[in-house]
């Protein structure tokens, strides 16, 4: 009877293993067949979508069909959200760059200003995928809420910033994890942390 209990419990491990690495190849593959620039942001959302679905316990008889719907459903808000996400994080590197150049002539608030505008277009970029894959809304509606929500979530923005940075060292630690989980286990994290913030705020709004 032990026995059994750890052939089962060692079977269900080594399938959670298989569906980590599984989700995490179809993002690679589907990001390369967006060309990466068209496939990226898609590919992000429907990662989060795919561990979503198994955060709630929801059937998912097939993670490529999975994959591939949202992919699909997602592909052009999806890439207009991340370009303008990339347009920023364009604008604020010229602005960095400014900032060395001028060095001490610049005033002491700008450089305040500054680092408050990365702070909070940190919060977007955490909040902004989860939010896409699970609520229906326009894309004005998404940076707003993904900036409310990071601001009044604070413990759980700072939590998804240190399971993003601790996954992402290891993985650079160990390059191997790129190719077989690190995009997976980013995805299944956030969308773990995100969920219970979606649920509780879904239950408030029904309430």
């Amino acid at each position: 009877m032990f026995g059994k209990q750890i052939v089962n419990s060692f079977d269900q491990f080594l399938h959670v293993i298989i569906r980590i690495a599984w989700l995490n190849f179809l993002w690679i593959l589907f990001t390369l067949i967006g060309v990466v620039a068209g496939g990226i942001f898609p590919a992000t959302t429907a990662s989060i979508s795919v561990a979503r679905k198994w955060i709630q316990k929801k059937e998912v008889k097939s993670v490529y069909q999975a994959f591939k719907q949202a992919y699909r459903q997602e592909f052009i808000r999806a890439n207009m959200i991340g370009y303008i996400l990339v347009a920023i994080a364009a604008i604020l590197f010229v602005n960095y760059q400014a900032i060395l150049q001028l060095g001490d002539q610049i005033p002491v608030f700008v450089v305040f200003a500054y680092y408050f505008v990365i702070f909070l277009f940190s919060i977007l970029a955490l909040w902004i995928f989860p939010l896409l894959s699970h609520y229906k809304t326009t894309v004005k509606e998404y940076f707003k809420n993904a900036l409310i929500i990071g601001i009044t979530k604070m413990p759980v923005t700072i939590t998804m910033a240190l399971v993003l940075f601790i996954i992402l060292y290891v993985s650079l630690e160990l390059p191997t994890m790129l190719l077989f989980c690190t995009v997976s286990l980013i995805a299944v994290a956030i969308a773990y942390l995100s969920v219970q913030v979606f649920e509780k705020i879904d239950k408030e709004q029904t309430n």
